[in-house]
């Protein structure tokens, strides 16, 4: 097993609890241009990284998501669908690309593009001992991030990742995944109900005994059961009157 496959499959776990210790500029720069590095659809390059050093935007996005470690940490940054630069090629050619901008494609392309961009900057910075959590909850109220990143019409904030050196008594640990049995499919998708079935009480098993370990049996819960948990409302319902607003998903 190569280091990186290590670093991959056995040390990443989500950091919530930093050392306040910032990142320096140099680091940051090679953060985001690694990931740059990765692959971008039809090289669009479709993303913008925000990088948060003020501290009262700082204080106001922790609000946005309820949770402290969007404050202290070493660095945030905030991840956006960008799709402004394109429209100002758009401008200059008096072209028509808004209709690329506001399909459904358009979107799973910029989307797509961050998250590799971002997957990438997860790495690097694993790599070089930093800690990282992905904080999809900016999207709290995306109408207020919008606002204090001052974002331009066709480009959407996605998520942010706290980045920094994980705090001495910082006690996080990678979480079980699924067996591989269950997400690989050869040639075409299992479909057999018995099989599925089998895997997720297999997995159940594994995530209960998990939380039992971790919390000295405090916490028992199956992967189903927080599965049923969260999905069982629904989530952010101004998603896609936030998107209109922004100039995607044409109506």
């Amino acid at each position: 097993m190569s280091d990186m496959i290590e670093q991959l499959m056995n040390r990443h776990h989500s950091v919530r609890k930093f050392k306040q210790e910032p990142l320096s500029k140099e680091t940051v720069k090679q953060l985001v241009q690694a990931g740059q590095s990765a692959s971008t659809s039809s090289y669009l390059q479709t993303y913008s990284v925000i990088g948060i050093t003020d501290p009262e935007i700082k204080k106001a996005l922790r609000e946005v998501s309820g949770q402290a470690y969007v404050e202290e940490n070493g660095y945030l940054f905030m991840f956006v669908m960008d799709y402004h630069r394109h429209e100002l090629i758009n401008e200059q050619i008096d072209g028509d690309m808004e209709k690329s901008f506001q399909s459904a494609e358009g979107l799973l392309v910029g989307t797509i593009d961050v998250a590799l961009l971002a997957q990438n900057m997860a790495v690097a910075a694993e790599s070089l001992g930093l800690g990282i959590v992905y904080l999809g909850s900016m999207r709290n109220d995306v109408a207020r991030v919008k606002e204090l990143l001052k974002l331009p019409e066709y480009t959407f904030p996605l998520f942010g990742m706290a980045v920094g050196e994980p705090a001495d008594d910082e006690n996080g640990a990678p979480k079980p995944r699924l067996p591989f049995e269950s997400v690989f499919h050869e040639n075409e998708y299992n479909q057999d109900k018995a099989d599925q079935l089998a895997y997720l009480k297999e997995f159940d098993t594994e995530v209960s005994e998990y939380y039992k370990k971790r919390t000295g049996g405090q916490r028992s819960e199956t992967w189903s059961q927080q599965i049923a948990g969260f999905l069982g409302s629904k989530q952010r319902a101004d998603m896609l009157d936030e998107l209109h607003k922004s100039g995607f998903i044409e109506r």
